[in-house]
């Protein structure tokens, strides 16, 4: 499907065009020579973590198939980023498409060359189109919680899952594994510090990790694309709007697009991040535990007067279905699996916070501004 919303397409290259004005700007240059070292170095890491020569160089040729786009939105943000939102969003097109709706028709899609984890939805004045944009790490993002959390689950899927457990038994489970607590803490630091992932080591999942880890990452990816096509297609665009409200809204909307995407990325594997929006909440949680981290003191980091809290916006997606009870258990299951996770996670993170994260944090963005070029405008 190909969309021909030229407004949008405008718009978004005078957006563009000032972005990558930014010293800061996430831009991508090729380089043969870098390029082989990255995959050399990829080739090693999954041999450490038990892949074998034939399954690493599968995963290699798959990693360089990244299709070339006829019309490219936003060139250099980074080789696949646009191919991979392109990707999602079609999966996403069409299951919105068998509902009936058409109107994420007029929705152009695009990589903001800035770092830092975004998406967002801009109508376009005067006209029915919007821009579709993330920016260029969120995918990045996506991919080391859900490795954070695939590890974490996998260390014990008894005690996760268990209605024994409680929140004191979660808090000792991970203080008893501080390579996990390091791999979730290094997460938020180099985020909120420099907003890229560039302090976390790269581990790629083992062979037993790799299919939930891809089931959790989409589910993540799905679901935050599904909910800003839902924003364009409720026609969200009243400025007198509550925007609470429409945060919910496009909640349970991308939740009921990701019901109908319960085979993805596996054909055959059904899915349940993506079948009962635990991907979302997953999301929320690790975002609001990022912001923690972004603000100057923790518990600050309010979701702001547009966004509900992630506690608030988990329960609702939990419960959503109530005239469907098997799916209803199966919703209140897996969204209260990561809930509970996410909960001794963050109050490790506070910990570690207060001990230290807090100033590693500043001493990394100021470092950061320190390295900037000067400004002449």
């Amino acid at each position: 499907m190909k969309q021909r919303n030229d407004a949008a397409r405008d718009l978004w290259a005078q957006i563009f065009e000032r972005a990558v004005a930014d010293p800061n700007a996430a831009l991508h240059e090729p380089d043969d020579e870098s390029e082989a070292a990255q995959r050399d170095l990829t080739a090693r890491a999954l041999k450490e973590a038990g892949w074998s020569e034939a399954q690493i160089a599968w995963h290699l040729e798959m990693g360089s198939l990244h299709a070339h786009l006829e019309d490219v939105n936003s060139p250099g943000v980074g080789p696949g980023l646009e191919f991979r939102l392109k990707f999602l969003s079609d999966r996403v097109r069409k299951a919105i498409s068998e509902t009936g709706v058409t109107s994420h028709e007029k929705v152009e899609i695009a990589i903001d060359p800035k770092a830092g984890v975004s998406a967002s939805l801009t109508n376009v004045i005067m006209t029915d189109q919007g821009i579709l944009s993330v920016s260029s790490f969120l995918f990045r993002w996506c991919g080391l919680v859900a490795r954070a959390y695939t590890r974490t689950l996998y260390t014990d899927i008894t005690h996760w899952t268990s209605r024994e457990s409680d929140q004191a038994s979660d808090l000792e489970f991970l203080l008893k594994r501080p390579v996990l607590v390091l791999y979730w803490f290094r997460i938020f630091v180099s985020f909120s510090g420099t907003g890229t992932h560039t302090l976390v080591p790269f581990r790629p999942s083992s062979p037993i990790e790799f299919h939930l880890f891809e089931q959790v990452a989409w589910a993540m990816e799905y679901f935050t694309i599904a909910h800003e096509f839902g924003h364009h297609v409720l026609y969200h665009r009243g400025v007198d709007d509550d925007p609470k409200a429409q945060e919910f809204q496009a909640d349970m909307f991308a939740a009921k697009v990701c019901e109908r995407l319960e085979f993805e990325p596996f054909e055959r594997l059904p899915n349940p991040y993506t079948r009962t929006g635990a991907g979302g909440s997953l999301m929320f949680l690790a975002l609001e535990i990022l912001r923690s981290f972004e603000c100057n003191e923790w518990g600050t980091s309010d979701p702001s007067e547009t966004h509900p809290p992630a506690h608030e916006r988990v329960e609702k997606l939990s419960t959503r279905n109530l005239l469907r009870p098997s799916q209803l258990a199966m919703d209140l299951e897996f969204n209260r699996t990561v809930s509970r996770m996410m909960q001794a996670v963050s109050a490790v993170m506070h910990e570690f916070y207060v001990l230290g994260g807090k100033k590693l944090v500043s001493e990394t963005q100021k470092r950061l501004r320190e390295g900037q070029p000067d400004r002449t405008d």
